[in-house]
């Protein structure tokens, strides 16, 4: 119950399927008395246990904390993550040195953390808007590729290829331009020879 609980609340709190014979898991504010009353009121409708309701209200309020977050600090955001080992967390990069103290918002499972590192060269925005500059120039070096994606927690391209001889005589002819081409790093990670697909 608690995953069919979990996936159909978050589509149509969303907004991505919205059922209006189904409740919303969003709570109208972090409040305990808020969150009780969502809780009380999923329980009714779905005969689910106190745990698997919190999980789910939880889980709702972290989405629409990242939704927050990510329009608060649009101008600086270089990525952001959840880290939900234990407790629950969000981790937010962000440009430049100016400090953002860490937040602690209200949660139905518990406190919903909130941790902001500064440092990044460049947001996660401008970071995709080059790659899709030189998306073409990299498939035409790299036609084999398994995969390649923005690494948001490091502020890097993370380009899967196989560990071949061909391959890694491209990585060292074309690495360094791809790099200057970017302005931001690229980190190879090398798969066995037969790999057929990128790792999950």
């Amino acid at each position: 119950m608690s995953a069919l609980l979990l996936s159909t609340l978050l589509q149509s709190g969303a907004g991505l399927m919205p059922d209006p014979d189904r409740p919303s898991p969003f709570p109208a504010s972090d409040s305990e008395a808020d969150i009780s009353a969502k809780v009380a009121e999923l329980r009714a409708f779905f005969g689910s246990s106190e745990q698997d309701t919190r999980n789910t209200v939880a889980t709702a309020q972290q989405r629409a904390l990242i939704e927050r977050l990510e329009a608060r600090h649009a101008a600086r955001l270089a990525g952001i993550w959840v880290d939900n080992d234990p407790g629950w967390h969000v981790v937010v990069r962000l440009t430049g040195d100016e400090p953002v103290a860490d937040e602690v918002h209200g949660g139905a499972d518990g406190p919903q953390y909130v941790h902001f590192r500064t440092g990044a060269a460049l947001t996660e925005a401008e970071m995709q808007r080059r790659l899709g500059s030189h998306r073409d120039w990299l498939m035409q070096q790299f036609p084999d590729t398994l995969g390649f994606h923005l690494d948001v927690r490091t502020g890097e391209l993370n380009l899967m290829l196989k560990d071949t001889a061909t391959h890694r005589a491209t990585a060292a002819a074309s690495l360094d331009h791809l790099q200057l081409m970017l302005g931001f790093p690229v980190r190879i990670q090398w798969l066995p020879p037969d790999t057929h697909s990128f790792p999950p």
